[in-house]
């Protein structure tokens, strides 16, 4: 059973958001403000939190914004804001994924349930990938650069092993997203690029020319350098 906080201030809505996801079998828990779900968060540890953008008191931006290295598990933004720019803008302030109001219950679980597959995805194949001075344990889930482990969300974490575990070969857009984010996805390109750039910036010695998380092209991404042919 999974803890989902609900920060939305639309009494129905958030009613019947409460009740799919605990016919689903989750825990819930909701906050009618923006200044309820900022204590919810500080007092209280959830899995996913559901988080609308324009809440009283404080809003959605500065919640994103306060969690920084105490960042929750996953967010999901919920809003009824479904600009190109303000997908990117929640993205890139750290949410997870971006659901744009009126959505359906079926689209919210399958939400719910990327999010959940990410945060608690099993070990990979126990093997260690080495790109420059960044080193990738695909077993213990740890990323080490220059020795120093480099705290990752669950969805930087599950976008650099898709990467990892193909060192040295291209992964196409469509198949990283619908690795990491799940089957629905595949022309999310903005989700891509700003995942790449949240983990260029945390592991490249130089983000701008990267040698980790290399560009191939207008075709995809690859770890390291380019795999020896046979």
């Amino acid at each position: 059973m999974s803890r989902i906080l609900i920060v939305e201030d639309d009494p129905a809505l958030r009613s019947s958001v409460r009740s799919v996801l605990e016919r689903s079998g989750h825990e819930v828990h909701t906050a009618g403000d923006g200044a309820a779900g900022a204590r919810e968060l500080e007092q209280n540890h959830y899995d996913v939190v559901l988080l609308d953008i324009g809440l009283p008191f404080v809003d959605g931006w500065e919640i994103l914004e306060s969690q920084g290295d105490k960042r929750i598990p996953s967010v999901v933004v919920i809003s009824a804001r479904g600009e190109e720019r303000d997908k990117v803008r929640a993205l890139d302030m750290g949410a997870d994924d971006y659901l744009a109001k009126p959505f359906g219950a079926d689209e919210l679980l399958a939400r719910i349930r990327a999010v959940l597959r990410r945060a608690q995805q099993p070990p990979a194949h126990a093997r260690t990938v080495t790109a420059g001075t960044v080193t990738v344990d695909l077993g213990s889930q740890a990323v080490m650069k220059n020795g120093v482990e480099v705290r990752l969300s669950p969805t930087e974490y599950g976008l650099l092993a898709a990467l990892a575990e193909h060192a040295g070969r291209l992964m196409d857009h469509r198949t990283l997203l619908r690795t990491v984010w799940g089957p629905g996805y595949g022309d999310e390109r903005n989700y891509l690029r700003t995942f790449i750039q949240r983990l260029r910036t945390k592991l490249e010695a130089d983000p701008k020319n990267p040698e980790v998380i290399v560009t191939v092209g207008a075709r995809g991404y690859r770890f390291g350098p380019p795999a020896a042919e046979h």
